[in-house]
């Protein structure tokens, strides 16, 4: 039976550690498991795709003290963005089903199915989502040669019905093509400095309106969205312990490890260095 299996709910954690090649990983599972801890806020996310769902009214925002997010609320959150959430009411009693993904195929299902991130979609129902996680923990737990092919199948036909869904049941929540070409365009790009000219001419809008609607569509600036995108790499490569600090400085953006220490430090609270050796002290690598 997985780990902290109680009735009514599962949860199971598969130790799988951040791979900065990985492609395709189930770092972790959990069906209606209830939300013991309040005002749960990583500035920089988990380094990972988590995906959740909120089977009751849950806060989304961390300034407002009332529920944000109605019953049957999933969202997504991309490796290097920033969650927060917590219960609407009270502990123990509200529950919630989320996966922890990993890999460069997670983001590309992500962005061909045009599902939004890091803001919340309203499903009709619970199943749209449970049904695939008991799938994915049954192919993890009950077999002894997990078939990785299974796996992805099963989160691409996942990915696949949710789109269908959005498209058929909420229109808005579509991205636009041409904002999904300016991620795109960032995510090939991150490591130059960003360049709004280009950005505008790629968008065809102006700079004002493509600053609106990248925020409003992916919850964060496109400076802020580089940035994330940048420390979300150190972070990962940081765990590869032949790269020094300096050369991961290099291979994110910056030009100097000055530099790139400063925004680390601005984003986890540590350095670079610490921030290596206290994962080192915890025996995560």
């Amino acid at each position: 039976m997985p780990l902290g299996q109680t009735p009514g709910w599962l949860r199971q954690w598969y130790g799988n550690e951040l791979d900065p090649h990985a492609v395709f990983t189930v770092r972790g599972v959990g069906i209606c498991e209830p939300m013991f801890n309040a005002n749960v806020h990583r500035p920089i996310g988990t380094g990972d795709w988590l995906i959740m769902f909120f089977h009751k009214a849950a806060r989304l925002e961390r300034f407002n003290l009332k529920p944000t997010a109605t019953p049957n609320t999933l969202i997504l959150w991309p490796p290097g963005v920033e969650q927060f959430y917590s219960w609407g009411q009270s502990a123990d009693i509200e529950p919630h089903s989320w996966m922890h993904l990993e890999g460069s195929w997670v983001g590309e299902q992500v962005e061909d199915n045009r599902i939004p991130t890091a803001i919340p979609i309203l499903l009709e129902t619970e199943t749209l989502i449970t049904n695939t996680l008991q799938f994915l923990m049954n192919e993890m737990n009950q077999h002894e040669r997990i078939d990785r092919i299974i796996l992805q199948n099963l989160f691409q036909n996942w990915a696949r019905s949710l789109a269908r869904y959005l498209q058929t049941r909420d229109p808005q929540h579509s991205i636009p093509e041409s904002l999904l070409k300016i991620r795109a365009y960032l995510d090939d790009h991150f490591t130059e400095a960003t360049p709004l000219n280009e950005l505008t001419r790629i968008a065809r809008m102006s700079r004002s309106h493509l600053c609106h609607q990248f925020r409003n569509h992916f919850g964060t600036t496109i400076s802020s969205y580089v940035v994330r995108k940048r420390m979300s790499i150190a972070q990962r490569l940081l765990y590869d312990l032949h790269i020094r600090p300096g050369e991961i400085a290099k291979i994110v953006g910056y030009p100097d490890i000055y530099q790139f220490s400063k925004q680390f430090k601005k984003t986890f609270g540590v350095s670079p260095t610490q921030y290596r050796n206290q994962h080192k002290i915890a025996g995560e690598f």
